[in-house]
């Protein structure tokens, strides 16, 4: 893991009824493709300004809220070779939401719950931050909230 870096993040279910209005939010699409019998994750992100293309490599949790993750940035020729592997995809419309300085970010996808999450530089910080109201269960620690857990069902 020496290329590795530690991501900090806090997830939540929401309650829907509750969520902002989403068409005000800045957006990404979000093509995920979970390798099978990896912990690869190749993903295509289209946004307003353009597309980027990268592969996600993730260690396993040290903590309910601490991964270490690789990214590598593809381009779109190496994304198009790697896309032909074997696996699950699932398609997310992510929309940022800034929230008491913490920039959130809201994931919607067709036959999986949606789930907001924030990433933070330590553990104290990410501990000691209170979600938006519209937030229910914290789901940080529970792998069956993990899209890799949820694509099958999507």
């Amino acid at each position: 893991m020496k290329y590795s870096e530690l991501e900090i993040e806090r997830r939540w279910l929401v309650h829907d009824d509750k969520l902002p209005d989403l068409s005000e939010l800045k957006a990404k699409v979000l093509t995920d493709l979970y390798i099978a019998d990896s912990r690869l994750r190749l993903r295509k992100e289209e946004s307003s300004i353009g597309t980027k293309y990268k592969l996600c490599k993730k260690y396993g949790k040290t903590s309910d809220i601490c991964e270490p993750i690789t990214n590598i940035y593809l381009s779109d020729i190496e994304y198009s070779s790697l896309s032909k592997m074997e696996g699950i995809k699932v398609i997310r419309h992510r929309y940022y939401f800034p929230y008491n300085g913490v920039e959130m970010s809201i994931n919607v996808g067709k036959g999986i719950p949606t789930i907001l999450e924030a990433e933070f530089k330590t553990e104290a910080e990410a501990l000691a931050f209170m979600p938006p109201e519209f937030s229910a269960k914290e789901v940080s620690g529970s792998t069956e909230y993990e899209v890799a857990s949820l694509a099958p069902h999507a």
